[in-house]
């Protein structure tokens, strides 16, 4: 980390925010007071990464009725024969990968809604039906809330980390840093699946066909095994569940079934 220059003058949140209390009231009067306290808040605001300032808590579930660990399980031992083997699986579907099913795969490392859609045969309408859009944001975010409760249990390097006589050649672009397992995205894919066919039934095989395709893509570029993808895709059923039998949350999915319907073409 680099040591601060004396000679640099010091951020403008640590002037605001470190005077003690005292001191700022022998050097400003009272009537000051209030614009002082509200510009440090405001600077502490702005200086705060804007991940930080997401909402960090659950809205719609209990987290102590989902013990999202035992869900998942635990991946297998680092260079454990099951390790190893699913290395080499891996790297002989990264390697085997056309230039067509590379960019999907690349396409498929968005967890967007239409990022998911994106993959199937639909008649949805990007960037129309807000409210369905914005139920199934939400649906997202309280699961990455879970997901990230556990994130920190597991260092799982991810398959094109490891170092081995053949290396797996990741796909071009942002590669995804943390830990490897579970999921995300097939996480992301199970859940969208799961409340989607709870609306239009009528498509829960493409879905479902949607779910292994999304979650392969990790595969073919090399950034999942396929363990990861088996726990994400646990997790984010039992979420989706849990949402829907939450009745504040199955009032509002409720609410937005007819204008799911409309979006993909039905009544």
């Amino acid at each position: 980390m680099t040591r601060p220059n004396p000679a640099d003058p010091l951020p403008l949140t640590s002037i605001a925010c470190s005077i003690p209390p005292f001191q700022i009231t022998v050097m400003m009067r009272a009537r000051f007071l209030a614009p002082a306290t509200a510009l440090c808040g405001l600077l502490l605001a702005l200086a705060t990464p804007a991940a930080a300032q997401q909402r960090p808590y659950l809205i719609w579930l209990d987290a102590g009725k989902i013990d999202v660990a035992k869900v998942m399980g635990l991946p297998p031992a680092q260079n454990s024969p099951e390790h190893r083997a699913e290395f080499e699986k891996v790297l002989a579907i990264s390697s085997a990968r056309t230039p067509e099913r590379e960019k999907q795969a690349i396409a498929d490392q968005y967890q967007t809604l239409n990022a998911f859609l994106n993959g199937i045969d639909h008649a949805y309408v990007e960037g129309t039906h807000r409210e369905t859009r914005l139920l199934m944001r939400e649906a997202q975010v309280e699961l990455a809330i879970l997901l990230k409760s556990v994130n920190r249990l597991t260092s799982r390097i991810r398959p094109f980390q490891m170092w081995n006589k053949v290396r797996v050649k990741p796909c071009p672009g942002g590669r995804p840093e943390g830990t490897s397992f579970p999921s995300g995205h097939a996480a992301t894919a199970a859940l969208y699946a799961t409340l989607l066919s709870e609306a239009v039934p009528e498509l829960a095989d493409k879905f479902e066909e949607r779910v292994k395709s999304y979650g392969e893509s990790r595969l073919v570029c090399g950034f999942h095994y396929p363990t990861d993808l088996e726990a994400g895709d646990k997790i984010g059923r039992v979420v989706a569940k849990a949402l829907l039998a939450e009745k504040a949350f199955r009032v509002r999915f409720d609410e937005t079934r007819i204008e799911t319907r409309q979006a993909f073409g039905l009544k």
